[in-house]
Formats: structure tokens, C-alpha cells, sequence
């Protein structure tokens, strides 16, 4: 996980502080590399109410695990190591079964937005989906726009 830069959060105007990596873009490319085909997401109380609302055989697919000192539900994997909701549209193209319900780390992936006050920390997991010519600009609207997955520290 590396860092992508620090923000300031006053109201609804959100300020950039600090920006390691200027110009950076990030654009999807359905290639599920290293976001879906490494296990399944952890999923929050509040994705898991939503999933069950639609899908009331999805408590079959999550599991409990131990992560550090605490637990997480995480969506099953298959024996090759991809998310339960990862399908397969074409060669090389891939995307969640499940895409509207999806869990909100899938909703924010590469990004980890935590939060603590005013201060806004954006780091980033590794994917091919990251450059610098094609795709949404991180920027301020970028934050505004994913300001509600951030976790609270």
C-alpha cells in the first residue's frame, strides 16, 4: 500500500494538503488482477444488510475469519483463490456478479480513504488500473466524490 496524499475536510470543501503523486489517474480495466482474484472482499455490517436484501442465500457465501487481533465477514473464495462474485465476461475482462450490490472496499479499490477529523488520508493497493494519461484525475473531486466510503480511524 503506498501513499497518494493527505486532505482537509471543512464542511463540503474539501483541500488538498499534501499530493505525493501528482497527475495520477485511475481507470478500470476489468482485469480483476489484484482486487477480486486474491479472496473475497471484507464485508461491513451495512454490505451485508444490502446484499442479504437482494441475495438471501448470500449468508452461504460468507465466511468469518481472523484478521490481526479482531474478525471479518469476507465473501467466500473459489478454489483458485477469486472472489465468489467475480465473473467472467470475456477474454481478459472480468466484473462482480453482484456489480450494484458490490461491498463498498470493491466500490473504492485501489483507493483506502481513512478518515480522523478533518484530515483525510488517500492510500493506494497496488493495480494496473493506476497511470498517469487515462482515467478519473485523484483529486479534490475525486475525494468528494468517495468522501462517504472513507473508514474512520
Amino acid at each position: 500500500m503506498s501513499f497518494v496524499g493527505t486532505f482537509s475536510i471543512e464542511g463540503t470543501c474539501i483541500r488538498t494538503v499534501r499530493l505525493k503523486a501528482k497527475g495520477l489517474r485511475f481507470n478500470c480495466l476489468r482485469c480483476a488482477t489484484f482486487c477480486c482474484r486474491l479472496g473475497g472482499p471484507v464485508v461491513a455490517s451495512k454490505d451485508l444488510a444490502r446484499l442479504r436484501r437482494a441475495i438471501p442465500e448470500i449468508d452461504d457465501l460468507i465466511e468469518t475469519v481472523a484478521v490481526g487481533k479482531g474478525i471479518s465477514r469476507v465473501v467466500s473464495s473459489n478454489p483458485d483463490g477469486q472472489c465468489a462474485l467475480l465473473s467472467k465476461e470475456s477474454q481478459n475482462k472480468f466484473r462482480c456478479s453482484k456489480y450494484e450490490l458490490r461491498p463498498d472496499i470493491c466500490r473504492t479499490y485501489p483507493f483506502k480513504l481513512i478518515r480522523k477529523d478533518a484530515r483525510l488520508t488517500v492510500l493506494v493497493f497496488p493495480c494496473r488500473g493506476l497511470n498517469y494519461r487515462k482515467g478519473e484525475l485523484i483529486d479534490e473531486e475525486f475525494v468528494r466524490k468517495y468522501l462517504r466510503f472513507a473508514t474512520v480511524a
